[in-house]
């Protein structure tokens, strides 16, 4: 059987874990590097474990750009931030074949919709990371804990290509669930992502447990929680109170931890505010539902990005 062929789009921390983890048989990666192509090409993907061992991993083709790509794959896998005015929704058209699946593997609620529209007859599998990794340096990066993934079809249900991609991360020490209800899983990872990833920043660098150690910071934690908690129902999703409790105890077992946000505020690469905020307070005006902490926090954070 011929193996699939699977594309990564952007090489960051997320990309370039994950495409480690494709260690099937079955499946030839290949990747578009922008910054990092010539480093990857000839060193490969440094990648620092839990545990402090190190890997090697060599994709079998690099690209400098998505113009250079010279065929259609089966898999195209988008790992980059999700920033306003990007152009990549209409860029990667002459890479969509009839057998082509789009996989999103980005933060935020409602980021699919772009794709949806451009292309109605592509499966389009949404796709989260529950995981802590930074790139520390050009192709290395270093896993610190966690790293499951939950794949489901955009907008809900089920269909072979889910199925078949989750399998890939079989052989690997991923856990990888497959939902039909992915919104809903959007929804509970922004109770976490929208406390932690903005006041990571507002509060000048601060990591996971700092912020929680911080009774004030803690009871606006929860404060925005409750607030996307609501955001949700509005939107026909119940998350329970319990899931907050536990959003807090798992936070607070994991190692301390700089958010993805907070290292681009630190490096001065743009922000996915939009993604995690902006696109909730979008949801709340059509929905008239009251956030207002998530609205705070959104106008704090423009001001710092």
């Amino acid at each position: 059987m011929k193996p699939k062929n699977i594309l990564f789009i952007g090489m960051g921390a997320i990309g370039s874990l994950y495409a480690s983890k494709c260690v099937s048989n079955t499946v030839e990666i290949s990747c578009v590097a922008r910054s990092d192509k010539d480093e990857i090409q000839k060193k490969g993907i440094r990648i620092i474990h839990p545990n402090n061992d190190e890997s090697i991993f060599y994709p079998k083709e690099v690209f400098s750009s998505i113009k250079d790509v010279n065929n259609q794959p089966d898999y195209i896998v988008i790992t980059t931030k999700v920033l306003p005015n990007q152009s990549l929704v209409q860029d990667i058209k002459p890479l969509i074949g009839k057998q082509t699946c789009l996989v999103l593997l980005q933060n935020g609620i409602h980021i699919e919709t772009a794709y949806q529209h451009m292309y109605p007859d592509t499966p389009l599998i949404s796709g989260l990371a529950f995981v802590c990794v930074a790139k520390i340096a050009p192709a290395t990066i270093h896993h610190q804990d966690y790293g499951r993934l939950i794949l489901g079809l955009y907008p809900q249900g089920t269909h072979k290509y889910v199925t078949e991609f989750a399998a890939i991360f079989d052989s690997s020490d991923i856990s990888c669930k497959v939902s039909d209800t992915i919104q809903l899983e959007r929804y509970k990872k922004l109770i976490w992502n929208a406390p932690f990833n903005p006041l990571s920043v507002i509060y000048k660098g601060k990591t996971t447990q700092e912020l929680l150690a911080d009774k004030v910071i803690k009871e606006r934690i929860i404060a925005i929680m409750k607030d996307v908690q609501r955001l949700a129902a509005s939107d026909g999703y119940k998350i329970s109170d319990d899931s907050i409790k536990k959003n807090i105890d798992d936070t607070l077992t994991m190692k301390p931890y700089k958010t993805s946000m907070c290292l681009d505020w630190e490096a001065g690469r743009p922000l996915e505010t939009d993604a995690i905020l902006g696109n909730a307070i979008q949801r709340a005006n059509d929905n008239q539902c009251d956030i207002p902490e998530l609205r705070l926090l959104y106008d704090e954070l423009k001001i710092k990005s």
